[in-house]
């Protein structure tokens, strides 16, 4: 509502006064209801429609509680003797159905009413002697004051909508964020940050993060690098974040001081798991060490391979030359087998370089079921498994994308190293199924089990505790997983027994039941 001077002959209809407004930023024009029929009333009401805003009058409770249902009224002036209930009672009413309504009583009123009236929400008494002039700035003062009320709650809306919207915005990362204020205090955390701390929903104690242990850089809590965020202003690097009921885990923490317009000063703390960054950093630095091996591979097998031929066609010529009867024949035969032994080195090392050579582009879609099948009769070719107890658990029609014959050498060798481990027997268990669209085929023997000490270095090239063979069968094994695309995983247990897990991308899956064969 607006006090304005009226220009005679401009008129404008209901839309265009609506309209400009808008126009000019300003806030709709909205009446004031004066409600009763005393000379008092009918003189605020004629005073108040001389001085520019709009007026509705009503007679009585029932019009009161019409215009309010259908206005948006910026003042509501009442007569105390308005007819239709008591003024206390009218007064509650209002401030029920209009909370941010403003209510003004006319006087005079008794001093034990004027009061209860104020208590119950009225804005102020009017006067019954006060002057026209006066009248008007009074009613004026009070709009204005329910003006910057009104603006007021919407700003605090907004802020609030912000606040929320900002709220779903955090929750929605991946990083920790933490805010605290000068004293250590929590005043708000994402929903990453409970779950990394193992914060509790909803309110958090004071000095909470007294009880997260953060290790690294002399810190032994979240809330003493809290406190080294406020004395430098800015603090970061990489701790140990282990809180409780979970296992310990690399964090980057990043804090920074923040002052707020008052003076204030906050904390914003920034917490981001680690984990999955220096697996993958661990990997990468695996596959170039393996590919800088198999490098050295390659080149060793190239210059080994024709001196061994030579040696090899010689011995066989001293066997035909020398009698049976020449000392040197004693030598022949152990000279031989290592050779032999060489030559298997150097084939075992140009199969492996021939599944490094495979191009992606030969790969194509291809039932996992027939791959899995494919290294088991191969096994049965190549070993005795007649002490074996075989468990084979496989899930239909899961399709993965890849090279058969690479992938079947790959599973060949898992299955082959189960049975060695198990030379007296015991069982082997072959498990495929999906999750997380990715194929998973699970080897688990009930071998002897790979040393602690190994488990670093069982896919190096030569790598090798057997007697035979060039070590290279692992090697290929996590070769041509990565160039699947894919992961393994060994857990090995010292009372015995071995899993490796294969996980693959499924190029497609068409889930069938669960067969056990």
């Amino acid at each position: 509502m607006e006090f304005e001077d009226h220009k005679p002959g401009v008129q404008c209809s209901t839309g265009q006064a609506e309209e400009q407004p808008k126009r000019h930023g300003k806030e709709r024009q909205r009446p004031i209801i004066v409600a009763g029929g005393a000379a008092g009333a009918q003189r605020c009401a004629a005073t108040l429609k001389a001085a520019g805003p709009q007026v509705r009058r009503a007679r009585n409770w029932t019009e009161v509680m019409g215009l309010l249902d259908g206005e948006d009224p910026a003042l509501l002036i009442l007569d105390p003797g308005l007819k239709g209930m008591g003024l206390l009672e009218g007064v509650r009413l209002v401030r029920k159905m209009s909370p941010s309504l403003i209510p003004l009583v006319l006087g005079p009123l008794p001093l034990e009413i004027q009061g209860e009236v104020l208590r119950l929400g009225a804005a102020g008494v009017l006067p019954e002697d006060l002057p026209e002039p006066m009248l008007v700035e009074w009613v004026r003062s009070y709009e204005q004051r329910q003006r910057l009320r009104r603006e007021n709650e919407r700003m605090r809306d907004r802020m609030l909508e912000s606040e929320a919207y900002l709220a779903r915005i955090l929750d929605h990362l991946d990083e920790g964020i933490i805010t605290t204020d000068a004293g250590g205090r929590v005043l708000a955390a994402n929903l990453a940050a409970r779950e990394f701390c193992r914060l509790p929903a909803g309110y958090l104690p004071p000095q909470i993060l007294e009880s997260v242990p953060l290790s690294g850089d002399g810190l032994h809590t979240l809330a003493a690098a809290a406190a080294r965020v406020l004395e430098t202003g800015f603090y970061e690097g990489r701790f140990l974040l282990s809180p409780e009921g979970r296992p310990s885990f690399p964090v980057y923490f990043q804090g920074s001081v923040h002052r707020q317009p008052g003076g204030e000063v906050e904390t914003i703390l920034a917490l981001r798991d680690l984990t999955s960054q220096e697996e993958l950093e661990l990997r990468v630095e695996e596959s170039e060490r393996l590919a800088a091996l198999g490098q050295i591979a390659q080149g060793m097998a190239h210059e080994i391979r024709n001196p061994l031929m030579a040696v090899g066609g010689l011995v066989r010529r001293l066997e035909r030359q020398l009698s049976a009867e020449e000392p040197g024949q004693a030598y022949l035969p152990a000279i031989r087998e290592n050779v032999r032994r060489m030559e298997t080195m150097v084939r075992d090392i140009d199969e492996y370089l021939r599944y490094v050579r495979v191009s992606s582009d030969h790969f194509r879609s291809i039932p996992l079921e027939d791959v899995l099948n494919d290294a088991l009769n191969r096994l049965r070719s190549a070993a005795d498994l007649s002490a074996l107890h075989l468990e084979i658990e496989l899930f239909d029609h899961l399709q993965i994308q890849g090279d058969a014959p690479s992938l079947t050498e790959m599973f060949f060798q898992i299955f082959r190293n189960a049975v060695e481990a198990m030379p007296q027997g015991g069982a082997l268990r072959v498990q495929a199924f999906p999750e997380n669209g990715q194929a998973v085929v699970r080897v688990t023997d009930s071998g002897r089990g790979i040393p602690l000490e190994h488990s670093s270095t069982i896919y190096h090239p030569f790598f090798t505790t057997k007697m035979t063979g060039a070590g290279m069968g692992l090697t290929k094994v996590h070769m041509i997983t990565q160039r699947h695309r894919g992961r393994i995983d060994m857990d090995s247990r010292s009372q015995g027994g071995t899993t490796f897990t294969v996980r693959l991308p499924l190029a497609g899956i068409d889930a069938g039941p669960f067969e056990k064969r």
